[in-house]
């Protein structure tokens, strides 16, 4: 059934908006609010039924809708509207009817003035005639369970019945008469209340008595012309509509001294059976009330200006001018929460009491925040003369839904994420969002939205990331792809991946997703394919390279990923070139190893010489635009220290290089290298300032008179001078020594100091200009005397030791000279077998003889040494040198030793 959205409801599950949501009109934000009531119109036989009929009253069980006719029929109809039984039951209009709590009693009244009590599982009929048009009838609750079958009437006459089964049969009891018309009696537990044209009363059937009376709202139309309705909230709450007035009243019996939690904040009289807690007045005639939670549901019949007219008229109207019926469910402060207006069948000709409200019998302990309980909404009965419309609380699916037709996706998306709706509503809301987002070209926002939209759908995704494709806008949708729960197709990944590549603008995207991906849900050759055209042109960017150099290494193409690392300059070349063993690639990129890492680079072209020799290396880095000199520097330097000579090719260059970079170092590679032109390099060091240099350089020249000038001139070191003067054994070098330094005090005061063994002191002190003021001139000759003195001393206690030596390696010689030597033959030897004989042994160009050093056991130590014979001596002296560990020395008398 179609339904015209509401006017002034607010729904606190819609505070959330999106930013899409922005840019709605405000006036439509504010005007347009979500309906809190969801309508139909009842199918089934009623159509049917009513095709032929009109329908005059209605009643609603738990589990079954009882109809009136104006032909005097009551059907029975199941929830969906479908006809279960049918009772022919009066001659004229039923007027009300009524079940009972458990459903299984069915009462009606009629114009023709009999009561109809109806049993709906039996065969079991009760019929009474009052012989007046009765209006109004109410079954005790219990009347299945109880014996007393207990129902009140009324009707035209004014009189309201109380019919109790006694012993001997039915009978009535007049609770009100006299008082007008009864319009409408409800019965609640022991209550019972009932509309009259002087007000309502309510009567309690267990103290029998009638407890209050509500007066009649002033100024409001006859009965007659605008029924009273009554319908019990609970136990203790009765709630009035009549005409234009709203009444809530609070029934304060005897037995009940409190009164749902729900009502706690209600104060009440203490002197009073009953407390009007809530009244307010309408703009509009009341054509049906009933409760919606803590609120009212009022079905609300639009007068025209000159509405008393129209009211007042008994007749039809014919002009087809009347308004549809609203909907609207107010608070009890009279606040309009929704408005719905209803498209029922004939409006324009009906009147307000042509219009029923009724609703199905419910607790209300569901209803909590402003929701029911799923399963037990309650459900509201709109019923006109030719039709019935059912309306009932919107759901969670019926608040997206509504969303949706309004074009707010975002708040739907929240009600979604909210956990509200099915599956199929999830998804339904999802596409339509991202449609939604597509449309107005939001495609970054629709992309972010897919993980929550699309979820673990492997089919939606490849869906969306193809339509994403088609639109040239899948770069975007490439970070919210799925890898896995699901995984999706490879094909879907490859296309990303080319998207990715193809747009200079997501180079770093696909740098990154490349390394995020695990390579095994897509195929490295259609990326490489659409990589490699662009390495030559101009969108050819580092990141772009560095994703290439990836998937080369996904596809094993390990050498092609060195170059292009190695272009990028990647810190973890090395590691790289090592864990899959390039090292035969790296001869084409020594320069960029080199600026990576310096030191690694230098080790490892030292340890690859062999293969890479110092000829390639030099000229690739002697070639390359940037400043490689340093590089040079440090590779050579290396290959020196490694090898003086594999470099050899390179040292005049090595020259300068040193020179600019490490001239600490220079010297050293002077003296130990021969390889390089000598001119060269001393040009070198004086375009450097380099003079220990020079200076080495120019002695290696020959020019030693120059190399003294610029130890003295340059360096000013007068102490070098004399130890390079010394080192030459020139005697002109020595004049020329003195002749620069004769006229510098200071220099010549050290010369003096080192004359001592080099020069005669009194050569240069006669060659000193007069005048010339030497520094501690007196303790330098003091000095030299001393040192004379001393070395005089030391050349004659020399030679006295030399003399002394001599002498005693002559008398040594002499004794040696007159020793006899013992001779023998191996045939001598052969005789004595168990006799040692001395043999002539040679050590040190010394001769002595081996003897037994087997000794008598009864043979003191000091006896051998004194007066043993000499093999004993030497036995004895043998011993001795082995425990003192030296080696045997001497002759017969015993060894040098002891």
């Amino acid at each position: 059934m179609s339904q015209t959205p509401s006017e002034n409801a607010t729904d606190s599950d819609d505070e959330r908006i999106e930013e899409e949501d922005d840019n709605e009109s405000v006036t439509e934000e504010e005007h347009e609010d979500e309906p809190r009531l969801k309508y139909q119109r009842m199918g089934g036989s009623v159509p049917a039924l009513l095709s032929g009929n009109s329908a005059s009253c209605i009643a609603v069980a738990e589990r079954m809708i009882a109809l009136g006719t104006r032909a005097g029929s009551v059907h029975i109809l199941d929830l969906l509207g479908n006809q279960v039984k049918q009772f022919p039951a009066h001659g004229a209009t039923v007027t009300d009817l009524c079940f009972d709590i458990e459903g299984e009693y069915i009462a009606s009244c009629s114009d023709d003035g009999s009561v109809v009590i109806n049993s709906l599982f039996t065969d079991d009929k009760l019929k009474f005639d009052y012989h007046r048009p009765m209006k109004a009838i109410a079954l005790d609750p219990d009347y299945a369970r109880n014996s007393s079958k207990r129902f009140v009437v009324g009707g035209l006459a004014g009189h309201l019945y109380y019919n109790i089964k006694k012993w001997i049969g039915y009978r009535d009891q007049v609770l009100q008469s006299g008082e007008g018309p009864i319009h409408v009696v409800k019965w609640r537990k022991s209550l019972v209340a009932w509309a009259n044209d002087e007000g309502v009363k309510v009567y309690d059937t267990v103290n029998d008595q009638q407890i209050t009376f509500i007066e009649r709202p002033r100024g409001s139309l006859r009965p007659t012309l605008l029924f009273p309705h009554l319908v019990w909230q609970d136990d203790c709450l009765l709630v009035i509509g009549w005409g234009t007035s709203v009444k809530i009243a609070l029934i304060r019996s005897n037995r009940n001294s409190s009164t749902n939690n729900t009502y706690k904040h209600i104060q009440m009289s203490s002197m009073n059976q009953v407390d009007i807690v809530a009244s307010f007045q309408n703009s509009y005639y009341i054509s049906g009330i009933a409760p919606f939670g803590d609120n009212l549901v009022i079905l609300a019949y639009i007068p025209e200006k000159d509405g008393e007219k129209e009211i007042t008229s008994s007749i039809s109207s014919h002009q087809g001018n009347a308004q549809r019926p609203e909907v609207r469910v107010v608070t009890w402060n009279s606040d309009e929460l929704a408005t719905d207006a209803l498209p029922v069948h004939g409006f324009e000709h009906y009147k307000a009491k042509d219009y029923i409200l009724a609703h199905a019998p419910f607790t209300g302990s569901s209803y909590t925040g402003g929701q029911w309980a799923a399963g037990d909404e309650p459900f509201y009965y709109i019923v006109s003369p030719k039709d019935i419309i059912i309306a009932k609380p919107r759901d969670a699916e019926d608040h997206v839904s509504w969303l949706l037709q309004h074009g707010w996706h975002g708040k739907a998306l929240a009600a979604v994420e909210a956990g509200k709706g099915s599956i199929q509503l999830r998804d339904e809301v999802g596409s339509k969002y991202l449609d939604h987002l597509i449309g107005e070209r939001k495609y970054a926002k629709a992309a972010s939205l897919c993980p929550k939209l699309l979820q673990g759908s492997a089919s939606a995704w490849e869906r969306w990331v193809f339509h994403f494709a088609h639109l040239r806008q899948l770069p975007v949708l490439v970070p919210y792809m799925p890898t896995e729960n699901p995984r999706l197709r490879n094909t879907a990944y490859e296309v990303a991946l080319v998207a990715l590549a193809t747009n200079p603008s997501f180079h770093k995207e696909l740098l990154s997703t490349i390394k995020a991906w695990p390579p095994l849900i897509y195929s490295a050759v259609p990326v490489i394919s659409a990589i490699e055209p662009q390495l030559n042109t101009s969108s050819i960017t580092d990141a772009l390279k560095e994703a290439l150099a990836e998937i080369y290494v996904i596809d094993a193409q390990y050498e092609e990923a060195f170059l292009l690392f190695a272009d990028l300059l990647k810190p973890d070349l090395f590691e790289f070139i090592e864990k899959h063993n390039l090292y035969d690639t790296i001869r084409e990129k020594v320069v960029q190893l080199m600026k990576i890492d310096c030191k690694r680079a230098v080790l490892l072209l030292i340890q690859l010489r062999e293969s890479i020799s110092p000829n390639e290396v030099v000229s690739q880095l002697m070639a390359t635009k940037d400043d490689s000199r340093y590089f040079l520097h440090q590779y050579l330097h290396s290959l020196f220290e490694d090898d003086p000579h594999a470099g050899m090719d390179f040292h005049d260059m090595q020259v300068e290089l040193y020179a600019d970079y490490d001239p600490k170092v220079l010297l050293r590679f002077l003296r130990n290298c021969q390889h390089y032109k000598l001119m060269k390099a001393y040009e070198i060091c004086v375009s450097r300032g380099l003079l220990r240099e020079q200076v080495y350089t120019l002695r290696r020249m020959g020019n030693s008179k120059q190399a003294l000038v610029v130890i003295i001139n340059e360096l000013g070191d007068i102490e070098q001078a004399i130890e390079f003067v010394s080192m030459q054994h020139d005697d002109e070098l020595w004049e020329e020594l003195i002749t620069q330094c004769i006229n510098k005090p200071e220099m010549v005061g050290v010369l003096l100091e080192h004359t001592v063994g080099n020069l005669d002191p009194l050569s240069i002190i006669n060659i000193v200009p007069n005048g010339l003021e030497i520094p501690r001139l007196r303790d330098r000759l003091v000095k030299i005397i001393t040192d004379y003195r001393t070395e005089t001393s030391l050349r004659r206690g020399c030679n006295n030791i030399l003399k002394a030596d001599i002498i005693n390696l002559l008398i040594k010689y002499y004794e040696d000279a007159r020793r006899a030597i013992y001779m023998s033959n191996e045939e001598d030897e052969a005789e004595v077998d168990d006799k040692k004989t001395p043999a002539a042994t040679s050590h040190e160009g010394a001769w002595y003889y081996e003897y037994d050093d087997s000794v008598p056991e009864n043979v003191d130590d000091n006896n051998i040494a004194t007066s043993g014979s000499p093999q004993m001596r030497f036995g004895y002296c043998r011993r001795l040198c082995r425990a003192d560990e030296l080696p045997l020395k001497g002759d017969a008398d015993g060894c040098y030793h002891h």
